[in-house]
C-alpha cells in the first residue's frame, strides 16, 4: 500500500483535471476500475460541474530572478483552481494573495477556490516573514476551460443484489493521510474482496472528487442507491499514527454502527465514537436528507484532529506502512462481520447431540461450560431461533463475532443450523 502511495504522491490532483485521470489510471493498473466522466456545465442537484482545471507551472520570482516559491518543489504552493496570471507586483499586493498558517509556521497550507475565480500562493509562515520589500514576478501557468469531472468505479457482484458502498476521495494534491491513504487502502480492499470464494453482498466501490463527486454520483444514481445500498463506509484518513475515530451514521440504529462498534470493541486498539454531527467528508452526502444510505466514516488520524492536516507536513513520513496495515485489518474485520452476520435457525427440536460432531465431551460428569469452545457452541444452539443475527448473539455473550465463524461453518455443514431466509 505504501508503495502505491509513493507512486501517487507527486501528482497534483484537484476536483477535475489530468492529475485525477493520471491517478485513476495508476489505480486501474492495480484493480479493474472503470473511469467515468461528467462534462463541465452539467447540472447536478443544486450544483454544476465546474470547468476543468489544469496547472503546468507556477512560481514567485524576486527582482534578481530567483524563484522563492516553486510549484515544482511542492504542488501545495498554489491555491487550487488558480486562474492564469503573469504579473509583476509589490510585496504589499502579493501578500493579499498569500496563504499561511501562523500557528503551524513550518507548514505549507492546502487551500482552494473551486467555485470562485481567484489566484493565490501558499507558503510557510516562516518563509512569509522573510519576504523583503520590492517587486515580485508572479506566474501561474494554468487553464480553466470546459472539460470533465472524472471518477473511478467498480461493482463486485455477490449473491445478493443488496450493496455495501465503499467510497474514497481522489481530489487533493500531495498529502499522504488526508488524501492518499483512503485510495490506496481501498485498492487493497478491492483485491481482497475479489479473492473471496463467495460474497454475500454486492460491493459498489467509488473513487470520487470530494463533495461534487458524491453529489454528482447521487444525482445520476439516486434510485439505485436508495433501493440497493444497505450501508458502507467513507474511507479517508486511515494511515496516520493516531487512534481510530468512528463517525456514526446519522440514524443511530444502523447495521454499520452496530458492526463497527462491535469490531472496535473487540480489537486490540484505541478508538473514539463520534456522533454524525462531527462529520466532514462525503459521509455528509451519503447520509443527507432524502438519501440516508447509512454510511459511516472510520478513520485513523481523523481529519482536523492532527496538526499536519491539510498541510505539507502530511507527507510520506507521516503515514507508515504498519498504520495502513492496521486499518486494512480493521476494515476487513468489519466487512467480514457484515458478510457473516446472518440469522440462523436450529434444525432440531431441543439441543442437538453435540458430541456427534466432536463439539462436546463424550465423558459425562464433567463441567464443559468452562470450556471456550463449548461456551461458543452453547451460545449458538441456544440462541439460533431465526430472530437474532450472529452479531446479536455475539454481543449477548460478550464475544467477538469472528470467533463464531468456523463453528457456524461446521454446524451449517452438519445441518444442525440453517440460514433463516
Amino acid at each position: 500500500m505504501h508503495k502505491l502511495m509513493t507512486k501517487l504522491f507527486p501528482i497534483c490532483r484537484s476536483i477535475t483535471g489530468q492529475g485525477v485521470r493520471d491517478s485513476l489510471k495508476i489505480i486501474q493498473d492495480e484493480v479493474p476500475i472503470n473511469i467515468g466522466s461528467i462534462p463541465s456545465g452539467t447540472k447536478v442537484s443544486d450544483w454544476e460541474i465546474p470547468n476543468e482545471w489544469n496547472i503546468y507551472d507556477a512560481y514567485i520570482e524576486d527582482k534578481k530572478g530567483k524563484k522563492i516559491v516553486d510549484f515544482n518543489n511542492c504542488n501545495l504552493h498554489v491555491l487550487g483552481y488558480s486562474h492564469p496570471i503573469d504579473k509583476t507586483m509589490s510585496l504589499g499586493e502579493l501578500k493579499k494573495n498569500i496563504h499561511t498558517l501562523e500557528d503551524n509556521p513550518s507548514a505549507i497550507p492546502f487551500r482552494t477556490s473551486y467555485y470562485k475565480e481567484d489566484w493565490g500562493f501558499c507558503m510557510s509562515y516562516n518563509q512569509f516573514k522573510k519576504l523583503k520589500e520590492g517587486e515580485y514576478r508572479v506566474v501561474i501557468d494554468s487553464s480553466l476551460k470546459p472539460g470533465e469531472l472524472n471518477y473511478g468505479e467498480i461493482i463486485i457482484p455477490g449473491k445478493s443484489k443488496k450493496e455495501i458502498l465503499l467510497s474514497t476521495n481522489i481530489c487533493h494534491p500531495s498529502m499522504a493521510n488526508n488524501e492518499l491513504s483512503g485510495p490506496v487502502m481501498l485498492t487493497s480492499l478491492i483485491k481482497w474482496l475479489m479473492q473471496l470464494e463467495e460474497r454475500r453482498y454486492t460491493y459498489r466501490i467509488l473513487y470520487l472528487p470530494e463533495t461534487i463527486g458524491a453529489i454528482s454520483y447521487i444525482s445520476h444514481r439516486k434510485e439505485d442507491l436508495k433501493n440497493n445500498v444497505i450501508g458502507g463506509y467513507q474511507i479517508v484518513c486511515v494511515g496516520g499514527p493516531q487512534n481510530y475515530v468512528f463517525v456514526k451514521t446519522k440514524n443511530e440504529n444502523t447495521l454499520i454502527n452496530k458492526i463497527t462498534e462491535h469490531v472496535l470493541r473487540y480489537s486490540d486498539t484505541q478508538y473514539t465514537i463520534e456522533d454524525f454531527r462531527w462529520r466532514g467528508s462525503d459521509e455528509r452526502q451519503w447520509n443527507s436528507p432524502g438519501i440516508d444510505l447509512g454510511i459511516g466514516m472510520l478513520a485513523k488520524s481523523k481529519f482536523e484532529q492532527y496538526p499536519e492536516y491539510h498541510t505539507s507536513l502530511d507527507d510520506l513520513s507521516y503515514v507508515k506502512a504498519e498504520h495502513l496495515a492496521e486499518s486494512f485489518d480493521i476494515y476487513t474485520k468489519c466487512i467480514s462481520a457484515l458478510e457473516n452476520n446472518i440469522k440462523y435457525q436450529l434444525t432440531t427440536d431441543g439441543e442437538p447431540r453435540l458430541s456427534k460432531y466432536n463439539l462436546w465431551s463424550s465423558i459425562g460428569g464433567t463441567t464443559p461450560v468452562v470450556d471456550d469452545l463449548t461456551q461458543l457452541v452453547l451460545a449458538l444452539v441456544g440462541y439460533t431461533d431465526g430472530h437474532q443475527d450472529l452479531l446479536e448473539i455475539a454481543n449477548i455473550h460478550q464475544t467477538p463475532i469472528w470467533e463464531y465463524y468456523e463453528l457456524v461453518e461446521i454446524l451449517t455443514k452438519e445441518k444442525v443450523i440453517s440460514i433463516k431466509e
